[in-house]
């Protein structure tokens, strides 16, 4: 058995290993950033570094996310591709729902042509489709390298 945590982005329900989990906070406003790309919200502190806010609606193709008094922001801790360093990012959500336990068996896997490479498989419990993320799988790694451009470029003009 593995522990996932629940959150609604629009109308879906994703899932995150809470090993990957750093904080959950309630939302707040970014710092603007000037050039950046579509689903990057804007920046924020997290502990002593500057990390982006990712629209999660927007990197997963489901419309922006829209701030209200139930969204959130989940720290998440993330493996860079090859490499064993790793680095944060701010994610947005709508709510936070629960704390799941699901086991290997009930991961159900979907076939890679209908399927994101982020999507480890799916789960549903109560008439809940949940799909199951693998965080470390949703940005490229051109992606990376332009958040590193970004975040570079903001710890310059501090």
């Amino acid at each position: 058995m593995n522990s996932y945590l629940t959150f609604r982005v629009v109308d879906e329900v994703f899932a995150v290993s809470v090993s990957n989990v750093m904080e959950i906070r309630e939302y707040e406003e970014p710092k603007p950033v000037p050039q950046k790309m579509a689903f990057i919200k804007g920046l924020i502190d997290f502990r002593d570094e500057v990390i982006p806010l990712i629209d999660t609606g927007m990197k997963f193709n489901l419309g922006a996310v829209e701030a209200s008094q139930s969204s959130v922001i989940v720290v998440l801790n993330l493996k860079k591709e090859g490499e064993d360093e790793a680095f944060r990012v701010a994610v947005m959500a709508d709510a936070v729902s629960d704390v799941v336990e699901i086991g290997e068996d009930e991961l159900k896997t979907i076939r890679h042509d209908y399927r994101p490479e982020y999507v480890a498989g799916s789960y549903s419990k109560d008439d809940t489709f949940v799909l199951v993320i693998d965080p470390d799988q949703v940005f490229t790694q051109n992606e990376v390298v332009e958040m590193d451009k970004i975040l570079s470029a903001a710890k310059k003009s501090k």
